[in-house]
């Protein structure tokens, strides 16, 4: 056996194991009627990819470019197509790493709340691809297979052209269901907001916390309506806001949710088939 054919077989081999290991790692590769959701930690913003039999679904892509690795981590590296990009609002924490996204991947659809915040991170998402986002507001759709869906449920009305001091207020909220999975996707909605969402909202399996649990989110009345079993923190370690506020962890506890951190805990994969969600942790 020549060396050169040795080396060319290490390197297939090489190549083999770390495809395996990466279907291993995303949950989906091989199976089709599975959902895979990804609360990725990216530091201090959000980050959140469904993988759903119909749709992949990215929900903001964090502070930076990072988001490109995480994705990628997950996905075939082939597939550089993604039917969905929502951001949440426009932060800088949830909309910069869009940018990255919106300029390395195949976009469907971009969706936003359609607030005019005049930020640098807001106007490179415009010029890129907000410009032409689809506005969300309440009961805007999407199908994730296999009877799943991903409903918006806030804001209320479109905000298209709308200016607001404090932009958490118009943000993206939305409920997904899969089979007997719901999971509530809260962005950096305050309490205030909460209290006109909540009413009516089943029992959540899976809470992202909102504000990167801070206090003017994730309230009294929304826990008790919702009961999660799980909740998840996408916060970054040691940051300038003392996030996850103690007051926070307190009502999570209480609320007798199983909290997941980024900043401690890594990324967060919650799996479904349609029944119960299991919820992972990958450290660093």
């Amino acid at each position: 056996m020549s060396r050169r054919f040795q080396k060319s077989l290490a390197i297939i081999l090489l190549l083999t194991v770390s495809l395996l290991a990466e279907a291993f790692f995303s949950g989906t590769w091989f199976h089709p009627h599975r959902l895979a959701v990804w609360v990725f930690d990216v530091g201090q913003g959000d980050a959140i990819f469904i993988d759903s039999p119909n749709k992949q679904i990215l929900i903001d892509g964090g502070p930076n470019d990072a988001i490109l690795e995480k994705l990628a981590s997950v996905l075939p590296p082939w597939d550089r197509t993604l039917d969905v990009v929502l951001a949440t609002h426009p932060h800088a924490d949830h909309v910069l790493g869009l940018d990255a996204v919106l300029e390395n991947y195949r976009v469907g659809e971009v969706v936003d709340d359609g607030l005019i915040y005049n930020s640098s991170a807001s106007i490179g998402f415009e010029n890129l691809g907000g410009n032409t986002a689809t506005v969300a507001s309440r009961n805007l759709t999407w199908d994730l297979g296999d009877g799943g869906v991903l409903k918006v449920i806030w804001p209320a009305s479109p905000l298209a052209g709308a200016f607001t001091d404090d932009a958490n207020d118009g943000s993206i909220v939305a409920l997904l269901t899969y089979g007997q999975t719901t999971m509530l996707l809260t962005g950096d909605a305050g309490i205030a907001q909460e209290e006109l969402y909540a009413s009516g909202l089943p029992h959540i399996d899976v809470l992202k916390v909102g504000h990167h649990g801070s206090d003017t989110s994730s309230g009294p009345n929304l826990l008790t309506t919702i009961t999660p079993n799980f909740a998840l923190i996408s916060v970054g370690v040691d940051n300038s806001y003392g996030h996850p506020s103690r007051i926070v962890l307190d009502r999570l506890a209480q609320a007798g949710a199983q909290v997941f951190r980024t900043d401690t805990d890594g990324d967060i994969r919650v799996l479904s088939d349609g029944g119960e969600p299991t919820v992972t942790n990958f450290p660093r």
